[in-house]
C-alpha cells in the first residue's frame, strides 16, 4: 500500500482500527460484561446465561494491560453473585447455588491459566 493511500483511510477502517486497539478491547469487554449482567438479572435462576461471562475474560486476554484479566475476573465474580441475588426464581435455590459455585471455580481456574500465559508472553 502506498503511503498516500495509507493516510487516506475510510471511516469504516478507522472505526475498525480503533475497535481492535487496546482501549477498544477494554470498552468492548466492559460493554459485554454489563450486557451479560443485565441479561443475567432478568432471566430466571437455572438459565446458564452466566456462561457468557467467558467472552469478556477472553477479550481481556488480548488487552495489553496486565491487570485486565484479574479485573474482569473480580468484576465477573461480583456480578455473578449479584445476578444470583436479583434473578427471579427458576429452579431450586440449592441447585442454582451449586451451578454458580461450579462456574465460579471453573471461571477462576480459567482466569488464572489465562493470566499465567499472558504474563509469560510479556516477560
Amino acid at each position: 500500500m502506498s503511503p498516500a493511500r495509507h493516510h487516506n483511510q475510510t471511516p469504516i477502517t478507522r472505526v475498525l482500527n480503533s475497535l481492535v486497539s487496546d482501549l477498544g478491547l477494554v470498552i468492548i469487554a466492559a460493554v459485554v460484561l454489563l450486557a451479560v449482567y443485565l441479561i443475567d438479572t432478568i432471566t430466571p435462576l437455572g438459565e446458564p446465561v452466566w456462561l457468557l461471562y467467558f467472552v469478556p475474560l477472553v477479550l481481556s486476554y488480548w488487552s495489553e494491560r496486565i491487570y485486565a484479566i484479574p479485573t474482569v475476573c473480580i468484576v465477573t465474580l461480583l456480578f455473578l453473585i449479584g445476578g444470583f441475588l436479583v434473578s427471579p426464581q427458576g429452579i431450586a435455590v440449592s441447585q442454582a447455588i451449586l451451578l454458580r459455585f461450579t462456574f465460579f471455580l471453573v471461571f477462576i481456574s480459567a482466569a488464572i491459566i489465562l493470566f499465567a500465559i499472558r504474563r509469560r508472553q510479556l516477560l
